[in-house]
């Protein structure tokens, strides 16, 4: 069975929250996890080394090559022009994807109880703290998790060359180079890793769900308080709901960065490309006393190979 979290209704009167209701709450929950990924916390992603990987790309450009041969060699043989050895190819660089997959500690009962919020048992007809993380996930944890998969976007992450406009409108913060796509004189793209932090307007509205008050001790006194949507220590985001979400991680929040299109219920994140120029231009120079013939990279650069970021699969 369900359980809703109480909240007061300003008339000596408790009742269930309603879905609309726990919106700002779950938006903050969601908007605490993006500052734990904005602080290279529980769940970041990145490109380096060290915890888990998720994939990999490598940047490849065309190069210019020669053949030559000695202008005057004593060997009976008139020299000329050796043939055109056709451009080259060369990886410029290959970048490693990371995801920081540590997950906290389970809530404990003593979190629960102190910083937790209260539902009303009909079987016993009383009040009851939520006790388990899945309680929390039927009410709060679980829709976090598919507003930041298919909603808003708060506390993902998306791959392009500029700023991110999904989910609406909102903050996304550039976390640095993703990758850099090199050609030998066609021009170069970067792109950038982005992390949306919030959005521009908070929905819902400041209804808080009620808990226990604590005597500091970690003792209920018996009195019911609101829970706001405060984070950070000694908080029902900080110490309950958040620790609650990045246990989830796998369930949605999992990244991976590959040539594979997403599929199913994976989640395609952005793509970048490795492109190269593949025309060539072909000449000659007598230089230094030697006969080059020379190949060098020309033209617009085609796709090599397209990499997706994603969200894995629930």
């Amino acid at each position: 069975m369900t359980v809703f979290p109480l909240r007061y209704d300003g008339s000596n009167t408790l009742q269930d929250m309603t879905d609309a209701q726990l919106e700002r709450l779950i938006y903050h929950t969601q908007a605490a996890y993006a500052a734990q990924l904005n602080s290279s916390g529980d769940g970041y992603i990145y490109v380096g080394s060290g915890a888990t990987s998720i994939g990999s790309a490598s940047d490849t450009s065309a190069t210019q090559q020669i053949n030559q041969t000695q202008r005057i060699i004593n060997d009976g043989v008139i020299q000329g022009f050796p043939s055109h050895p056709g451009i080259g190819t060369a990886t410029d660089n290959t970048y490693a994807y990371r995801q920081d997959r540590t997950t906290p500690s389970a809530v404990s009962s003593s979190d629960f109880n102190t910083y937790g919020m209260l539902y009303y048992d009909s079987a016993s007809d009383h009040l009851e703290p939520f006790s388990t993380e899945a309680e929390l996930a039927a009410v709060i944890i679980d829709q976090a998790i598919t507003n930041m998969r298919t909603g808003d976007e708060v506390g993902t992450y998306r791959v392009s060359t500029s700023t991110p406009t999904n989910g609406g409108a909102g903050t996304w913060t550039d976390k640095g180079t993703w990758f850099v796509d090199s050609t030998y004189s066609a021009g170069s793209t970067t792109y950038k890793l982005w992390l949306k932090t919030a959005l521009s307007s908070v929905p819902g509205s400041d209804v808080f769900p009620v808990g226990l008050e604590d005597d500091g001790g970690g003792t209920p006194t018996g009195h019911i308080i609101n829970r706001d949507f405060s984070t950070g220590a000694g908080t029902l985001i900080g110490e309950v709901l958040l620790p609650a979400l990045t246990r989830k991680m796998s369930s949605g929040l999992h990244y991976a960065a590959n040539t594979t299109a997403a599929t199913g219920t994976a989640i395609n994140r952005g793509t970048f490309t490795d492109t190269r120029q593949t025309g060539t231009s072909n000449t000659t120079s007598l230089s230094g006393g030697f006969y080059k013939s020379i190949s060098t990279p020309t033209g617009g650069a085609s796709t090599i190979t397209t990499y997706y970021l994603k969200l894995q699969a629930v």
